[in-house]
Formats: C-alpha cells, structure tokens, sequence
C-alpha cells in the first residue's frame, strides 16, 4: 500500500511538471507568434510608406521585395497577402487612386510573394535568393501590368493584335527596366532582414517514459529553440 502511494505520488509530480513545461510552452508561442505579427505588420508599413513617399518617383516602388521578403520570412500566405494589400492599401494615398488598374497591381506583387514562400519551405533563403527571387518577381509584375495596361488602354483585341502588344512592351520598357533595377537595390538593402526568419521546427515535442510496476508514464517535454 505504501509502495502504491509511492507511486501515485510520482506520477503525480509528473503530470504538474507536464502542466508547467506545456504553460512555458505556450506562453513562448504566443510570444513567438506576437513577434511574427509584429515584423510582418511593420513589413505591411514599409512598403505601403515606401510606395507613397516616393510615388513622384516614377516606378520606383519597394512592394514587391518586400512582399518575397515576407514570403521568405514566413510563408506563401503571408507573402501573397502582403504584395496584394500594399498596392490595394497604398493606391488610397497615391496618384491614379483606385481603378481597375489595382486588380492587377494586387495580382502582380501577390504571385512573386506566394512564389517566394514556397521557395523558402525548401531551403534557408540567403541574400542571392532575394535578390534573383526580386528580379523574377517584378518581371512576372511588369509583365502582367503592361498586357492588363494595353488590353485597358487601347481595347482588348486590340492590344493582341500582331503589333500593338510587342510595341506597348516596348514604348513601356523604359519604366519596366527602372522598376526592375530600383527593386534589385531595395533587396539587397532588405537582405539582413532575412535573420528573422521563422523556424519551421522552432517547436519539438521530446517523450519521457518512466516505467514503474504501476505501469508506463509518459511525459511530453515541449522544448523551445533558441537558435
């Protein structure tokens, strides 16, 4: 009997060392997804304030490095998020305002950031990536932007004739070769910014059995990395 009391007092010293690891557990993620919250808001700011300060600035634009570093930083969803709802944010306080213009803007910057959220789930992005992921990205944008531009502009069968969308790229190109140049500077200065990267396994559970004659007791240990 003393033995058995023995015992149930073991495990109970177990089960209240579970409790308090798991509530240091859960207050570290709360913690951990507040930061994330933090720098993905403050990333949102930045390209929103960094596109109307210097909107007089023709094609000078940050949005769409800052979207692929926030699709490197935290994944697809947040990536695609932040490119859409900085143009859809920032064409309130800009010239031109809101229009049909803004569907494809949003769709522009929102690809690249989805695209660099899945490239981030297969390796540890360094600056190199930023950079090349910046370049493809605003391709993908200039490419959608002047397609939606002519079809707007000059009428949609009119835009795919044989020569009118080749020379809209064209006419274009000047603006395009900017945007393309001014962004690949915006990502080598957002790459030190890649060190925040969220850690996909920043979590591990490690199982402790301790075996008596009662039987096996198991305690789950939530352990937190640090690095």
């Amino acid at each position: 009997m003393k033995k058995q009391k023995q015992i149930l007092v073991q495990e109970n010293k177990i089960e209240e060392k579970a409790k308090e690891i798991q509530g240091i557990w859960q207050n570290a993620k709360v913690k951990n997804e507040a930061k994330s919250l933090a720098i993905f808001l403050g990333l949102f700011s930045l390209a929103v304030a960094g596109r109307v300060a210097l909107q007089a600035v023709p094609s000078v634009e940050p949005i769409i490095p800052i979207a692929i570093l926030a699709g490197l930083l935290f994944g697809m969803k947040e990536g695609f998020s932040l490119g859409a709802g900085a143009y859809i944010a920032s064409n309130f306080f800009v010239w031109g305002l809101q229009g049909p213009w803004t569907i494809f803007q949003a769709l522009g910057a929102a690809i690249p950031g989805g695209i660099a959220g899945a490239y981030g789930k297969t390796k540890k992005p360094k600056t190199r990536d930023l950079i090349l992921l910046s370049l493809a990205g605003t391709i993908i944008f200039e490419i959608i932007m002047n397609i939606s531009g002519a079809g707007m502009g000059i009428g949609i069968l009119g835009a795919f004739s044989l020569f009118t969308l080749p020379l809209y790229f064209v006419t274009s190109a000047p603006f395009s070769i900017v945007h393309v140049l001014s962004n690949l500077v915006f990502a080598r200065a957002l790459a030190p910014l890649l060190k925040l990267r969220r850690q996909n396994n920043e979590f591990q559970v490690v199982s402790i059995s301790r075996h008596s004659p009662a039987g096996t007791t198991t305690l789950r240990v939530y352990k937190h990395r640090a690095d």
